[in-house]
């Protein structure tokens, strides 16, 4: 701080996402609170966001850096759809995503739930802030992310069926709605299936 540089203060998102794949998908879950420090914001927050019909993306951070940053590449996306004349791929998605949230280091505060299904199977990453991915057979973000965690890591199994895995999402959202302040109101599912 004596050069005149502020160091960064740790900060909370405030959310709850989550995803698991399933036999022949993904689902999706995330809250719906939307917090502006220890105030909540809105209570009925879309964070599960299009990305083209076989692709979607939960976003925990800066709503505004989420809903752009998700835009922006469904955008591409789409142009990339009109060139090869061929469906949205979800590791198209990922890449474009990681370059973009790389190039700015951080700073653009998007921490996302990539999932999906083409023509090679369900796909389900994770996109963290800085433009690291990891590819999960169920993950979740946010500060009530240790919460789903908890559900996700005594109910996973391979190879289950839609309902399955819808309810086992539902039970880890509503984890962490109850057990983190910063999440909370509703919750929402979106299945995405061949």
């Amino acid at each position: 701080e004596k050069q005149g540089l502020k160091q960064l203060k740790p900060w909370s998102t405030g959310t709850t996402i989550a995803g698991v794949v399933f036999k022949d998908g993904v689902v999706l879950g995330a809250d719906t609170r939307s917090t502006a420090g220890e105030t909540v914001a809105d209570k009925n927050c879309e964070k599960i966001h299009f990305i083209s019909p076989n692709i979607y993306c939960c976003g925990a951070g800066t709503a505004a850096d989420t809903e752009n940053v998700t835009g922006m590449i469904s955008s591409q996306l789409e142009l990339h759809k009109f060139r090869t004349g061929r469906e949205s791929r979800v590791v198209t998605a990922l890449t474009l995503l990681k370059s973009h949230l790389f190039r700015y280091q951080g700073y653009v505060s998007a921490a996302l739930v990539l999932g999906g299904f083409d023509c090679k199977g369900p796909h389900l990453f994770t996109v963290f802030p800085h433009g690291s991915t990891d590819s999960l057979p169920f993950c979740t973000m946010g500060s009530g992310s240790l919460n789903a965690m908890a559900v996700y890591e005594q109910g996973y199994k391979e190879d289950m069926t839609k309902e399955e895995a819808m309810a086992l999402t539902k039970r880890a959202i509503r984890a962490g709605i109850f057990n983190d302040l910063g999440s909370g109101s509703n919750g929402g599912l979106w299945g995405i299936k061949a």
